[in-house]
């Protein structure tokens, strides 16, 4: 019998508002699309990706984090005029921006319908700032609890779930249901014994081992 059921964000209930979540919402007000290899740019921002560490505890840190990573990015594109308050600009908008990633139309209604009969969490690689969109966008209040990687320094892909079970006691990962939209999370989470579910919004999947839903509706049927 599922008791508790444990989300992802990205992918699962959100997603991110330009179609990529580090080209920001404001990304082309603040840089000058015509100076920029797009292609270049999306190759910089994954040789970057490094430079995100799960080090940052504060909203201060995460900025401080982003600017760095976008100050290299900038350079390896060799965009022109690059700074460091360049920089700043992306990071204010990746950081602090709470339009940086828009829920799905289906999460609110069926958050509160789910939070009626079921203990609800989440568990996301992320970091702090992730804590004031849920709020500012009034998911949080559907949560018995969230656990975002960064204030922990580790991610779900090494022993985030550990913590996750050592926080919340209560849990039993047999009576849980976890969903996430990348396989390899799942495979580790089935490590723990969790229920699981693939979420795949955009239909990517055509093989996998775990059972598919591609969107919050497919997940109430599934538990009728």
């Amino acid at each position: 019998m599922i008791k508790n059921i444990i989300f992802d964000i990205g992918g699962v209930l959100a997603e991110p508002k330009s179609g990529h979540w580090f080209i920001t919402t404001n990304f082309w007000n603040i840089l000058n699309k015509n100076l920029i290899d797009e292609e270049k740019l999306k190759i910089s921002l994954k040789k970057y990706l490094y430079l995100q560490t799960q080090e940052p505890k504060t909203e201060k840190d995460e900025h401080e984090m982003f600017s760095n990573y976008y100050c290299n990015v900038l350079k390896d594109i060799n965009y022109p005029n690059a700074s460091l308050d360049i920089a700043n600009k992306l990071a204010d908008d990746c950081v602090y921006n709470d339009d940086k990633f828009i829920f799905f139309d289906d999460v609110y209604s069926i958050l509160e319908e789910l939070s009626k009969k079921y203990n609800l969490y989440i568990i996301s690689n992320g970091w702090p700032s992730s804590f004031r969109v849920l709020k500012n966008k009034g998911i949080d209040k559907y949560f018995k609890g969230i656990i975002i990687s960064s204030m922990y320094t580790t991610v779900k892909e090494e022993n985030l779930f550990d913590i996750f079970i050592n926080k919340y006691k209560e849990i039993t990962p047999s009576e849980s249901l976890y969903i996430d939209d990348r396989n390899h999370i799942l495979q580790k989470a089935k490590e723990y014994g969790f229920n699981l579910l693939l979420m795949d919004r955009y239909k990517k999947y055509e093989k996998t081992q775990f059972e598919i839903v591609n969107n919050m509706n497919d997940i109430l049927k599934i538990l009728e």
